[in-house]
């Protein structure tokens, strides 16, 4: 008798006695971003996208899963949230999510609403007494 597609799945997964509040870590094949790869029929998915999909629903377009544990090869459901790309981008450790978590520029002035600055198209931010201390500089 063939094993069903979740027996399949789960065979790839250490799981510990206890799975309450625990990563279940993915034991097979990874991507070279290591996030786990589940091959059925002629189809290679993302586990952790599978492991949503048959545990909580459909993942709505546009949006993508992200890892609440941050371990890319962890398939619990309990530890994957569906969000935006942008908001999945800022809670990483990236350098962009590193840059938006500042709440001061290099030389300790406040990137609060009066002093921060946004560049046209809103990808960066800066500090208005710096440059206003710069446009001086500069004269």
């Amino acid at each position: 008798m063939s094993k069903t597609l979740e027996e399949r799945f789960w065979e790839k997964v250490e799981r510990p006695d206890d799975p309450s509040d625990t990563c279940l870590l993915w034991t097979d094949a990874l991507s070279d971003s290591g996030y786990g790869t589940f091959c059925f029929g002629k189809s290679r998915v993302r586990a952790h996208r599978w492991s949503y999909e048959y545990h909580v629903g459909a993942i709505p377009d546009g949006l993508v899963i992200d890892h609440l544990c941050r371990v890319r090869h962890c398939v619990n459901p309990d530890h994957l949230e569906v969000v935006t790309m942008k908001e999945n981008t800022l809670r990483g450790i990236g350098f962009s999510a590193v840059n938006a978590r500042k709440t001061r520029c290099i030389y300790g002035h406040p990137f609060d609403e009066e002093n921060t600055y946004v560049y046209p198209g809103g990808a960066k931010r800066g500090c208005r007494i710096c440059r206003k201390r710069l446009r001086e500089k500069n004269r």
